[in-house]
């Protein structure tokens, strides 16, 4: 049997051409992000500190009871050294003026017998009104190391008298007892006596009278209607027994 041959194909099948194969697209580039922050390096090998966002808040906005008990424990003796300082003063137009019921009293008849028996001079103990609190009786010298005898009061209305009884000369003592010399002077009677009324360095008034070598002062902040009453005692009171 004879060998046949085959026609070649008309329509061969299409071959790949390596030129038109699609070029495989690279995936676009992503915009750079920028570096995370890191922590500051610490010195000598310590661990880094903690960045603001990663630290845990520890404070309160309000106390418990304990704490609360332990502030007003704390508190509760301060409050009460204030109201205490605060009772001997309160409130006046004129001035601050002394609480008479918060102020030590001393018993003043007692005090000047005592002294009438030291002091080279006639003393007097005036009679006051029951009502005004003596606070105080001293006999520290007056200028020119004269004797000298101090007595105070709280009136009523809380304001303060003292009558000084000694032989020291008027303006010297004047000056001693009010801070200094005084800025003007005036006559003024009381109880039938012409006393001659001061007005002191200290913004206070002084009275003073001389009666048979023997210096009187009232001074303070009372009232006039007080120092009228407390001239008019003086005036009106006996010396007191002495010694010789």
């Amino acid at each position: 049997m004879g060998h046949v041959s085959t026609p070649p194909d008309p329509y061969p099948a299409a071959q790949p051409d390596p030129a038109a194969s699609p070029t495989p697209t690279s995936p676009a580039p992503s915009a750079p992000q920028p570096p995370a922050p890191e922590a500051p390096a610490a010195a000598d090998g310590a661990p880094p500190p903690t960045l603001p966002s990663q630290r845990r808040a520890t404070t309160t906005l309000g106390a418990g009871p304990r704490d609360m008990v332990i502030s007003m424990l704390i508190l509760l003796p301060i409050i009460g050294v204030l109201a205490f300082l605060g009772r001997g003063c309160s409130f006046s137009p004129g001035g601050p003026t002394a609480e008479s019921s918060a102020m030590p009293a001393v018993e003043a008849p007692a005090a000047l017998a005592a002294a009438a028996h030291q002091v080279s001079f006639p003393l007097r103990e005036p009679a006051v009104p029951g009502n005004w609190r003596a606070n105080a009786v001293d006999q520290r010298k007056a200028p020119g190391d004269a004797d000298a005898v101090r007595v105070g009061w709280i009136t009523p209305g809380g304001r303060y008298l003292r009558l000084v009884q000694t032989t020291a000369d008027e303006g010297a003592l004047v000056a001693a007892e009010t801070n200094g010399p005084p800025t003007s002077a005036k006559p003024v009677a009381a109880a039938g006596l012409t006393w001659v009324d001061y007005t002191c360095a200290n913004g206070e008034q002084a009275w003073a009278y001389r009666a048979g070598g023997v210096q009187w002062l009232i001074t303070g902040d009372g009232l006039v209607g007080e120092f009228q009453i407390l001239a008019a005692a003086q005036e009106k009171a006996s010396p007191l027994p002495t010694n010789g």
